[in-house]
């Protein structure tokens, strides 16, 4: 994990050497009226195509809408892809070199991504030091915001220039682990087994998760790390979650080949055993892939049935499909208001439109209560104030929503830098 880890930020400080190079000033444009430049990366290839389309026309939706401009300024977009052409899974490389094209490009004004919070590791220390605004549409990972649970000298590592650049759309890991914990009391669980699968991205959610659970008066039976490798056994790990008694196991993992042999297997040791899972896990693959442990499993997901989204959402819904001649998801809903707010920074920043810093900081007063996704505001250290959650079951091998809950809101910790 660490390992890991360290390969990702010495990519990033390579990359962050080759962007100081560049000749990048802090303002994004000296003229008035000159065409500024918004891009998003994201993984156009592989299992996520699909998802990062709907975002990726979202962005282009809100900018087609505002004709193009934002105040005095003309706008131009470029979509960059994350992805491994060989595997279609994000890579750090492709992502760090996404994010050097931008950085050293004078006309940038902000960068739309990534989806992945690994991805985002990668490439926010490299925007960050050159002053660019980064919105990204998910990214959960709570290290990118606050040091709660987070890995060393977090978030401090991703924040170069010493100041705050970055801000997401969707709910962090606090807000999930609130959620979770939320579930649990109403599906009446009195002990849970908490695990992760060694992902420095996601052990952190497990232990916020745990330590949630023991202040909602549930017991932590037990709490490890395992790896869920493709065509992995875990008959110890299960041993020791049957002698726990836990009546749930949560685990803060992916959606993979493992993660539903676990499921099948926790299923088929204790038919009655509750199987929750984070937000990572909360794909049609996965659901297809658990066979009869869906009847036990409950997925929290920030994503809502598009139908749930308020008026201004069903708007750009009916935009979208009119547009693109698609039926779209949330995702493109959460595209479109990343364009959005960027454009709305732009403008309420009047004649320094073309200033990353005068941007950044209108970002930072963002204040959104008639949102395409519902209201929100962003807080000093770039979470948003939304706390919606959805959960989801699985039923004849498919994601199915069942209900919404609102988590109580986390604590927002004041900036560090």
């Amino acid at each position: 994990m660490l390992a890991r880890w360290l390969g990702l930020a010495a990519l990033a400080a390579a990359v962050l050497a080759l962007a100081g190079c560049g000749g990048v000033t802090g303002a994004a444009s000296d003229a008035v009226g000159s065409p500024l430049t918004v891009y998003s990366s994201l993984p156009l290839q592989g299992p996520l195509a699909h998802t990062s389309a709907e975002i990726v026309n979202g962005e282009k939706l809100a900018l087609a809408q505002a004709n193009g401009r934002a105040g005095k300024f003309r706008i131009g977009f470029f979509s960059l892809d994350d992805s491994n052409p060989s595997t279609g899974v994000w890579s750090p490389g492709v992502t760090a070199g996404n994010a050097k094209t931008a950085s050293q490009d004078p006309s940038t004004i902000a960068y739309i991504g990534d989806l992945d919070s690994g991805a985002t590791a990668v490439s926010l220390p490299l925007m960050n030091a050159v002053g660019v605004l980064q919105v990204s549409p998910s990214s959960p990972y709570v290290g990118l915001t606050s040091s709660q649970d987070a890995g060393q000298d977090e978030p401090e590592r991703f924040y170069p220039s010493a100041k705050r650049t970055f801000g997401r759309l969707q709910p962090g890991d606090a807000v999930e682990a609130a959620a979770q914990a939320q579930l649990m009391r109403g599906l009446g669980v009195g002990s849970v087994y908490v695990l992760d699968n060694q992902d420095p991205f996601q052990v952190p959610l497990a232990s916020i998760v745990a330590s949630e659970a023991q202040r909602a008066g549930i017991k932590v039976a037990g709490r490890d790390s395992i790896t869920t490798p493709t065509g992995a056994v875990y008959t110890g790990e299960i041993e020791k979650i049957l002698e726990s008694k836990a009546q749930a196991v949560f685990l803060s993992g992916d959606g993979g080949a493992g993660s539903a042999a676990l499921w099948q297997q926790l299923h088929a040791a204790d038919p009655q055993l509750l199987l929750l899972g984070s937000s990572s896990m909360a794909s049609e693959a996965f659901a297809s892939a658990i066979g009869t442990a869906g009847s036990r499993t409950y997925l929290t997901t920030p994503l809502l049935p598009a139908s749930l989204y308020p008026p201004s959402g069903q708007r750009v819904l009916a935009a979208y499909r009119a547009r693109f001649a698609q039926e779209p998801g949330a995702w493109a809903l959460y595209g479109y208001v990343a364009m959005r707010t960027v454009l709305e920074s732009i403008r309420s920043a009047g004649s320094r439109g073309n200033d990353r810093v005068a941007v950044t900081e209108r970002f930072f007063a963002t204040r959104a209560p008639h949102s395409a996704i519902g209201p929100f505001s962003i807080q000093a250290n770039g979470e948003t104030t939304s706390t919606v959650y959805a959960v989801d079951r699985v039923s004849g091998g498919r994601l199915v929503f069942q209900r919404a809950l609102s988590a109580p809101p986390a604590p927002a910790p004041p900036p560090t830098g």
